[in-house]
């Protein structure tokens, strides 16, 4: 099976379906994993497109009221304690 290995998921039935992933890199969490994480949207036709790439450690995700995603960036592994980082994805068609 080839295709995104998510870690949360969020329909907009309008918009497909939007993965996250934690990271992209083999092995177990470390600094080779740093900025492998990123978003994935599914369409309904199937078609993966990556919405953001450079994510350390992502582990949640939500729309705002203004439409962009708003996304946990260092959620866990091996960062300096209290780095974690709320960033703010602009979600385009």
């Amino acid at each position: 099976m080839t295709g995104p290995n998510p870690i949360r998921k969020r329909q907009e039935f309008d918009n497909g379906l939007y993965v996250l992933e934690s990271m992209t890199a083999p092995g177990f969490p470390g600094p080779e994993q740093f900025g492998t994480g990123r978003i994935v949207r599914i369409e309904h036709s199937g078609a993966q497109r990556t919405i953001a790439s450079g994510l350390t450690f992502p582990t949640a995700m939500t729309f705002g009221p203004d439409g962009a995603l708003y996304v946990s960036n260092i959620g866990f592994g091996v960062p300096i304690p209290g780095a974690g980082q709320i960033v703010r994805v602009e979600v385009t068609d």
